[in-house]
């Protein structure tokens, strides 16, 4: 998978056929319709050293009656029709793990190893799945939701509110800064020893994506930076984010680390890089991350060869 792996785009979202009862329910009960299980936030696998997603058809959920019910139609593709199923019941989960020999695992920990199409589905039916979770209550009033559009909308019950709810994301900037020979990376507390990566953050109310790239790298390493400029996007459902990657050009060398945002910041060259990831010394983001196309992209264009570590 790249960086641009969970675009929908494959996907006929099938918008028109949500509120179809009778298209739904003879689609979920046709057994090419492939169905995405999803327990306790976690996705269905074989197990190591495999770990390819499992499908399941209508007829493996024929004992779990809450399936039709708690089902979310993601979309249809090469007239296939694809569902996430919240699996609410550990009996179940159980009972699916048994019956075809897989486990259920964080998805975050398998994506790498998905191709374009799975990673995507599973991705989509993990957010689905969270999103209505999330959304079980009124956010304008606390009534109780009842999902509807299968499993794209939640509304209301209050008859004096009725607020319709839609799935969204969160706008967020992702910038690889840049100064001669030299790129800007930043390490945060909770990750991995040795891990660095772009920098980040979300989009403030009223604020326009590119004020917002100025704003993050001036908060987190008292950086100013120019020449900014659109690279390409990604959605990243981990929960629920859409990723803006842009370049900059620092106007500026010193940094002054913001310790509530960073742990470490600092200016590595294509040569550290490249030395640091041969020892063990650094880690960059997953090569799915829109993260990791911005430094290769940038990496690529040195004379130390091209970005591939181990």
């Amino acid at each position: 998978m790249d960086h641009k792996s969970f675009s929908t785009h494959f996907l006929d979202r099938v918008s028109f056929k949500r509120s179809d009862k009778i298209w739904l329910k003879a689609q979920f009960r046709n057994e090419s319709t492939r169905i995405i299980p999803v327990w306790n936030s976690k996705s269905f696998y074989m197990p190591a050293p495999d770990q390819r997603p499992i499908f399941l058809t209508p007829s493996d959920l024929d004992n779990y009656r809450k399936a039709f019910e708690s089902s979310i139609l993601l979309g249809v593709s090469n007239k296939r029709t694809y569902f996430a199923v919240d699996i609410d019941s550990e009996e179940c989960a159980s009972t699916l793990c048994d019956q075809k020999n897989g486990e259920f695992l964080d998805l975050r920990h398998v994506v790498s190893l998905l191709n374009y199409q799975e990673g995507v589905l599973m991705t989509l039916a993990q957010f689905m799945i969270n999103w209505n979770s999330n959304n079980r209550f009124c956010g304008k009033c606390g009534y109780p939701t009842v999902s509807s559009e299968a499993g794209n909308v939640c509304i209301c019950q209050n008859s004096q509110c009725k607020q319709s709810h839609f799935p969204s994301m969160d706008p967020a900037i992702i910038v690889l800064v840049s100064s001669g020979e030299y790129c800007l990376l930043g390490s945060q507390k909770p990750w991995p020893k040795g891990m660095y990566s772009t920098i980040a953050g979300f989009v403030e109310p009223g604020e326009n994506i590119e004020d917002a790239v100025i704003r993050e790298v001036a908060e987190e390493t008292g950086i100013k930076v120019k020449e900014i400029a659109y690279q390409s996007s990604q959605p990243w459902l981990f929960p629920s984010s859409l990723m803006l990657g842009f370049t900059a050009t620092a106007m500026s060398n010193k940094i002054r680390i913001a310790k509530n945002e960073l742990d470490d910041a600092r200016w590595f060259s294509r040569e550290e890089i490249k030395d640091n990831l041969n020892q063990g010394l650094m880690r960059l983001p997953s090569k799915v991350s829109i993260a990791y196309h911005l430094i290769k992209t940038w990496y690529d264009k040195g004379d130390v060869g091209k970005l591939n570590p181990t």
